[in-house]
């Protein structure tokens, strides 16, 4: 075979190769973008409800949406956020004055912290210094 029809097919057939490389990694690239988007927007939902159920002004209607949330994350969680959810709904099912305050912002910090985990977050989160808490608004 000539030498030049040889590195014609080499050439193109490494050409080939590359696009179709670079068109998967792409498309790689394009899902995992479309996941965490998608987890985000479940996350998002997770915490609105998790707001809305805090305190006194707390609802029915309230504590339905927040067990859809908690529900719905277990569909796509990693198992280290699910266990951090686990945790904390362990300990806020008891009645609010019974709930010592440092152990509920310290579950708290762990899930939200296995959730940015979760999602990819950049860039990495100092555990040590980082605290996290919910606040409740004003009265209805």
């Amino acid at each position: 075979m000539d030498p030049n029809v040889l590195i014609s097919i080499i050439s193109a057939s490494a050409a080939i190769v590359v696009a179709a490389f670079t068109y998967w990694a792409t498309k790689q690239r394009e899902r995992e973008a479309e996941w965490r988007k998608e987890k985000l927007g479940h996350y998002k939902d997770y915490f609105a409800a998790l707001a809305a159920n805090v305190g006194a002004h707390s609802s029915h209607e309230s504590s339905k949406r927040y067990a859809i949330a908690f529900n719905t994350v277990g569909l796509f969680a990693s198992q280290e956020v699910i266990n951090c959810l686990h945790n904390y709904q362990y300990l806020t099912r008891l009645q609010a004055d019974k709930v010592p305050r440092d152990e509920h912002d310290k579950l708290l910090t762990e899930l939200v912290l296995a959730i940015r985990k979760d999602l990819k977050l950049k860039p990495k989160d100092d555990v040590s210094s980082f605290k996290y808490m919910v606040i409740e608004s004003g009265k209805k």
